[in-house]
C-alpha cells in the first residue's frame, strides 16, 4: 500500500560542507520518490532534470540548478534521501541550495 504523499513534508534539511541530507516526515515508498522529488524541487524552480537512475531501492536524480549540477538520491530501505553536488564547483554552491530550499 502506497501512504498518501499530498500529507507528505519535509520535516528538516540539514548541511554538511558536502552533502544535502532531507528527512520527511512520514516513511515513504519507491513509488512515492515522483511525489517527493515535485515536494522538494516546488521552491526552487526552475529545475532541469537530466538524468534519472533507478534500482531496486535507489533512484539518482542527476539536474541542474541555477547553471550547477547536483544529483538527488533516494534510498528506500534506509529512508535516506540527500543532494550532493557534481564537481568541486557544484559542491560549494550547495550552500545556495540549502538556503533556497529552507525558504
Amino acid at each position: 500500500m502506497i501512504p498518501e504523499t499530498n500529507s507528505q513534508s519535509i520535516k528538516s534539511l540539514t548541511y554538511q560542507a558536502d552533502h544535502l541530507s532531507v528527512y520527511f516526515e512520514n516513511d515513504w515508498y519507491q513509488e512515492n520518490i515522483a511525489a517527493l522529488i515535485t515536494l522538494l524541487f516546488s521552491s526552487i524552480m526552475p529545475v532541469t532534470i537530466q538524468e534519472k537512475i533507478i534500482g531496486a531501492d535507489r533512484e539518482n536524480i542527476r539536474f541542474s540548478w541555477q547553471e550547477h549540477y547536483f544529483v538527488l538520491n533516494f534510498d528506500y530501505y534506509s529512508q535516506s534521501c540527500w543532494l550532493e553536488g557534481l564537481g568541486s564547483k557544484s559542491t560549494e554552491y550547495l550552500v545556495n541550495l540549502y538556503a533556497a530550499l529552507e525558504r
